[in-house]
Parts: structure tokens; sequence; C-alpha cells
């Protein structure tokens, strides 16, 4: 039993880690494989497997990029997000979303 039990997590663990949701958005004059720093980051609230976004799902870019010409916007399910909603059924699904600005841009 216990062999079962850890083959079925282990099955759902690395699909998870495996399949993440996933978008990347360049704004501005960024290169895809330029260096990127972090700058901030946010957890997006929904409903519902993700159908049902809560007023904190919508978001100002400007205010997270300190008004930045050039950005990267990543969103993700992380394996937290899936956790969380694993835990809740499947009713709150958040996703995470990490604002990134060119190193170049940083001096």
């Amino acid at each position: 039993m216990k062999k079962i039990m850890f083959s079925a997590i282990s099955v759902v663990v690395l699909t998870c880690m495996s399949s993440c949701y996933s978008t990347k958005l360049l704004v501005g004059n960024v290169d895809p494989k330029e260096p990127l720093v972090q700058i901030n980051k946010e957890w997006n609230n929904h409903l519902i497997g993700g159908l049902v976004p809560l007023e904190s799902a919508t978001m100002k870019t400007s205010e997270y990029v300190n008004n930045a010409e050039n950005y990267v916007v990543k969103t993700n399910i992380s394996f937290l997000n899936y956790l969380v909603s694993g835990i809740t059924g499947g009713i709150y699904t958040p996703t995470q979303t990490k604002y990134y600005i060119p190193l170049k841009d940083t001096k």
C-alpha cells in the first residue's frame, strides 16, 4: 500500500512540476536572452480553477516596475500554488506574477 501511495504522489508532483502553466511577456526593448533582475512579485487570486478572478488578480504593471519602459512579466503556477489549490479542492486557485527589468537598466 505504501508503494502505491508513494507512486501516486510522485506522479502528481512530477506532473505538476513539469507542466506548470507559464507565460512570459517582454515589454519595450528587451532581448529574450538578456540578464534580468527581479524587482517585484505578487500572488494573483482566482476561484474555481482560475475561471473567476478576484479583485487582486487585476494589477497595474506600472505600480510594480516603477514606471520602467523595458520590463518582463512572468506569470506561472508554482508548486506551492498547486498545493494550495489542491488543499482547497480547486475552489481557490492562485498564480504568481514576477516582474523583472533588464540588468542594464538597474544602473
